[in-house]
């Protein structure tokens, strides 16, 4: 399905894509990683995104198929490339080769459409690659942690964000591109999962909001709608955020290799 950023989305075609959390009791927290970096400050206001056209992120697939999970990884890979080096946009037949390898989707028939958990994403990530870029570990975000979230968006170029969204959000994303807890709280368009379950990927954030790239658009969400909505939150590790020896925020290689060599203790397989 083609579209232009201003054209408004018909729901009833677009894809999603996350299946429901699931946990491995082998996954590093980020918490244990941040001990070691309690030092390091990090500004008020943050986006990576910035140096990335809002016409130019793509939507990867995402309105054909529901494989959500894997273009948000590609557009984490888009923010690495164009804070280090120059921008690399992954091919639309390297995210759904990615789909494709997770889920026995046939494109040929729509067979197995059925999206794929996150975990299951950045495992392969590692192990695989995705549009020929490999991470090296990631790591959780205790759900709800604002600080956690913050410095995942700051030390490492963005955050894999897993939310289980009300119907509300649909209505928003049409109207104000702002995802917000509507008014009166727990109305029935508010209820969690209401409407999908999707991944985004969190790029900036200030005071109180939050920046998101979903569905090739660049749009706001309030740290408060993630913390209600929110189901999994992950920091991932990769060699492409680093230049000159450093992170794009000062962290050495060699403190980050350490750090991973304790990750690999974690046996992430």
């Amino acid at each position: 399905m083609k579209s232009t950023q201003s054209d408004k989305i018909k729901f009833s075609k677009v894809k999603f894509g996350r299946r429901p959390r699931i946990s491995d009791e082998r996954t590093f927290k980020l918490s244990g990683y941040l001990d070691t970096q309690n030092e390091l400050p990090i500004p008020k206001r943050h986006n990576w995104g910035k140096k990335i056209k809002k016409d130019k992120w793509g939507v990867m697939g995402n309105f054909r198929t529901n494989l959500c999970t894997c273009a948000a990884a590609g557009h984490l890979i888009m923010v690495w490339t164009s804070n280090t080096s120059k921008l690399q946009r992954p091919q639309e037949e390297d995210i759904m080769k990615a789909y494709c390898d997770l889920t026995n989707y046939n494109p040929e028939t729509d067979e197995n459409d059925e999206g794929v958990e996150a975990l299951k994403v950045l495992k392969y990530w590692r192990k695989n690659g995705i549009a020929g870029e490999k991470i090296i570990a990631f790591a959780e975000v205790e759900d709800g942690n604002h600080e956690q979230l913050l410095k995942t968006i700051y030390l490492f170029g963005g955050c894999y964000v897993g939310l289980n969204l009300p119907k509300s959000a649909e209505r928003q994303y049409n109207t104000t591109k702002k995802w917000t807890i509507p008014r009166g709280g727990k109305k029935k368009d508010a209820k969690k999962g209401s409407w999908i379950g999707h991944m985004v990927l969190v790029t900036g954030y200030n005071k109180d909001e939050l920046r998101v790239v979903t569905w090739g658009r660049e749009i706001t969400m309030t740290i408060d709608f993630w913390k209600e909505y929110g189901e999994e939150s992950y920091a991932v590790f990769s060699e492409t955020f680093i230049k000159n020896d450093k992170t794009p925020t000062g962290i050495s290689v060699e403190v980050l290799l350490n750090d991973i060599e304790n990750l690999k203790k974690q046996k992430q397989d």
